[in-house]
């Protein structure tokens, strides 16, 4: 099943390669500001003139990312952009998921602390509140490392590994590691992230005073498309850039 969204949840997408370099900034600092991000992990986006490629911040902590920093790389992980600039080594989880889901246009991968515990036990995350309904299809768990790997997927076989464990879901947990996040545009991919992170903890919060009631599976789809709608998209994003801005005055 591929994402479960209106066709109104691709008004906000990027539609020529400026803005989706624009877009990867301003997601790259949303989620620095959003504390989802600190001074690892990265975003990319799809390159909407070229579906073979993507665009994704040079080797950079999250916060100080400019359109300056931004690379072209294609879905093998090769770096297109004639610089010297160095990227990350885990663009190749990037390069196969949107390689692996061509509905997906945007990707996130980064450390939340309040996820890394449901990584280790193996404890499913589960939606709780409705702003999390997106996850109604589950959280899958990766845990096929590469001895040598030091827990980076750093190379093609371990990006096809963790695509073909994330599936049709909207994320997927590395054990002890973090988690990734996609979504059909930056603006969705943004807003999963931010809401996976909080209902880790809430769901966290809820084990420790019973046993928690998960929104079922039609609970979580109908929640799904009210959250996702272009309305609920466009709202959620001009507040997260709005207080970016704030805090970053250096944003354009």
């Amino acid at each position: 099943m591929a994402l479960m969204m209106s066709l109104e949840g691709f008004r906000g997408a990027a539609q020529n390669a400026e803005a989706a370099v624009l877009d990867c900034v301003l997601a790259n600092r949303i989620l620095s500001n959003e504390e989802i991000l600190d001074a690892f992990g990265h975003v990319s986006v799809r390159n909407p003139e070229n579906k073979d490629t993507f665009f994704q911040s040079r080797s950079l902590a999250p916060g100080l990312v400019t359109q300056n920093d931004i690379l072209e790389i294609d879905l093998e992980g090769n770096v297109i952009t004639k610089t010297e600039m160095k990227p990350y080594g885990e663009r190749i989880i990037h390069a196969a998921i949107l390689k692996a889901r061509p509905d997906v246009n945007a990707v996130f991968h980064g450390h939340p602390h309040s996820i890394i515990p449901f990584s280790s036990t193996g404890i499913p995350i589960k939606p709780i509140a409705h702003f999390s309904a997106m996850f109604y299809q589950g959280v899958p768990l990766f845990d096929d490392y590469d001895v040598n790997s030091g827990m980076l997927i750093a190379t093609p076989e371990e990006g096809e590994r963790v695509a073909r464990t994330l599936g049709d879901a909207r994320a997927v947990l590395l054990r002890d590691h973090g988690c990734c996040v996609v979504g059909d545009s930056i603006q969705t991919m943004v807003m999963a992230s931010i809401y996976l992170r909080d209902n880790a903890a809430l769901q966290y919060q809820a084990l420790q005073l019973g046993e928690p009631k998960y929104l079922s599976l039609e609970e979580g789809k109908r929640a799904t498309r009210i959250s996702e709608s272009a309305l609920a998209v466009e709202r959620a994003w001009g507040y997260w850039v709005n207080r970016a801005k704030k805090a970053m005055p250096d944003l354009p």
